[in-house]
């Protein structure tokens, strides 16, 4: 039931990973709103979309995009098995803290997520890569910004045929299974509430056609996803790797531990060409 305690170890270390996010999440704002008070008249409810998930180490940091829940939750495990030294940030939806959601083409969420990467990092080349529907935005990202020496496609669709848009009644019953899949409980306002994320992100990714980067493109394409969404990959990826677990175990134990050493590899790639 929703609100229990977690019973199972696997449970426990899952809310604790939470735990850890969210204290990191309230940590970052805090010092947002210290380093600038936004002005009378100014929206209070924006905030930065990135998230510090593990911010110490000295090799490039990584930036990972959301998925179409707009959360980086799922994101927590990745980063603490990403190795000590590297730097991992991810990047909220901010329409899950009040901000404006609305209409977005995936191009103008890439540039806004750009800037927030590049504050971070000003100079030299980046390294970016996202789940399912962050994919397609890191690859939008790596496109825009040109100095993008990697990027991770994690298990991303690739539209199939001209672009579609389903309606509410379509998009929540995908929205419902998305949830069941991820395991989450939430309760019914907290789905109200980011129901509007979801259905933004799906559109945008429906409506998003990908093109050729100059930048290392990695696929890491879940055994368990449908064949189809790999080979429509081949004509924008430079290395395809199937990884273990389906759509959303890849992310979790103890697939999650064989993603992370693959990414470890090609990042260290990456650092020596």
């Amino acid at each position: 039931m929703a609100g229990s305690p977690p019973s199972t170890l696997e449970e426990k270390q899952r809310a604790l990973l939470q735990l850890r996010l969210r204290h990191k999440r309230e940590e970052a704002l805090a010092r947002q709103s210290v380093a600038s008070a936004p002005p009378e008249g100014r929206d209070q409810r924006t905030v930065s979309p990135l998230v510090p998930l593990s911010p110490a180490g000295t090799k490039p940091p990584l930036f990972l995009v959301h998925a179409a829940g707009g959360s980086v939750a799922p994101y927590a495990a990745l980063a603490a098995l990403l190795g000590d030294d590297r730097p991992v940030y991810a990047l909220e939806d901010p329409g899950l803290h009040g901000g404006t959601i609305g209409e977005r083409p995936l191009a103008a969420l890439a540039a806004t997520y750009l800037a927030a990467v590049r504050e971070v990092q000003p100079d030299g080349p980046l390294h970016v890569g996202g789940w399912s529907v962050g994919g397609a935005v890191a690859l939008e990202m790596a496109r825009q910004d040109g100095d993008v020496a990697l990027t991770f496609v994690l298990d991303t669709a690739i539209p199939d045929g001209s672009p579609s848009r389903p309606g509410d009644d379509e998009l929540s019953a995908w929205f419902a299974a998305d949830v069941a899949a991820m395991g989450a409980e939430p309760g019914q306002a907290e789905l109200a509430e980011r129901f509007p994320v979801f259905a933004a992100n799906v559109r945008a990714l429906l409506a998003f056609r990908p093109s050729r980067v100059d930048s290392r493109v990695v696929l890491l394409h879940a055994e368990g996803s449908e064949p189809g969404k790999l080979d429509r990959w081949r004509a924008y990826a430079d290395d395809i790797q199937v990884v273990r677990g389906d759509h959303y175990t890849m992310l979790q134990s103890p697939h999650v531990e064989a993603l992370a050493e693959t990414m470890r590899d090609r990042l260290s790639e990456v650092s020596v060409r």
